[in-house]
């Protein structure tokens, strides 16, 4: 019996998350731990994009004044040997001043562009080691986030509210 395997890989992956080449055997059962820990704390908020190639997830976070987010974080080819990128995906962020966070001048704990996106500090990668979780990069997010939110009401630099990472 022949099976078309894109048919075969659409039906495990709506059963579950599965995690195929180029993952290596120990590599999946990490990003299946991963995948627990961050359903257990953001339950349905997390979404999983092509776990086969280049993945990435997503997470919809809530800020403590209600305001929503979409962090997005793209888990490396050899993770977890490497710190992920992280990025805000919606919406997009402007400073208090109104242009957009990337072209705001000062120390905004910014540091890439990815796919348009705006990528912020959440590790420092030369610190980063293979036990940190992706759970712990999203809640480093919701930190950046928070200070973000009382950038916007003050117009004091986000580094008045973020101190530096030492990990």
């Amino acid at each position: 019996m022949v099976v078309d395997q894109t048919l075969l890989d659409s039906v495990l992956c709506s059963a579950k998350l599965v995690f195929v080449m180029p993952w290596s055997a120990s590599q999946q059962k990490r990003l299946a731990m991963e995948k627990e820990l961050l359903e257990k704390y953001f339950r349905n908020r997390v979404k999983w994009i092509d776990p086969g190639h280049q993945t990435k997830v997503e997470v919809q976070v809530t800020c403590s004044n209600d305001r929503q987010y979409t962090l997005r974080l793209y888990v490396p080819e050899d993770y977890p040997n490497s710190c992920p990128n992280l990025v805000v995906k919606a919406p997009m962020l402007r400073a208090y001043s109104g242009v957009y966070l990337h072209q705001y001048p000062g120390d905004n704990h910014t540091g890439y562009n990815i796919e348009g996106y705006s990528g912020i500090c959440h590790f420092r990668p030369n610190l980063w080691r293979a036990n940190n979780t992706l759970y712990q990069v999203f809640m480093k997010g919701l930190i950046w986030l928070e200070a973000y939110q009382a950038h916007l009401r003050t117009g004091q630099p986000m580094s008045k509210y973020l101190s530096e990472m030492s990990g």
